[in-house]
């Protein structure tokens, strides 16, 4: 399954900052896209998180850990019907 643009970015907002706007470039959106698809096909959450691991350094200090934010973002996507 491949991940659009505008579903990533709906994936993203629910999961992870409702704040990101399109503001972001496309750039930095077309890597999102792809991190989320690879979240969403991972074959375990476990796989998951390690996979997303490196996109907030500072995730510790607001208490987040990329376990819960691949979680969230699978539980996106399942909710959109696009859950591998």
């Amino acid at each position: 399954m491949q991940t659009t643009l505008a579903v990533a970015k709906e994936i993203y907002r629910k999961a992870i900052d409702t704040r990101a706007s399109d503001a972001e470039g496309p750039v930095w959106w077309s890597h999102v896209v792809d991190e989320i698809h690879d979240v969403i096909a991972a074959r375990t959450l476990a796989d998951a998180a390690a996979l997303i691991e490196w996109w907030h350094q500072d995730w510790t200090i607001v208490s987040e850990t990329p376990r819960a934010a691949a979680k969230r973002i699978r539980e996106a996507a399942r909710e959109l019907r696009l859950s591998a």
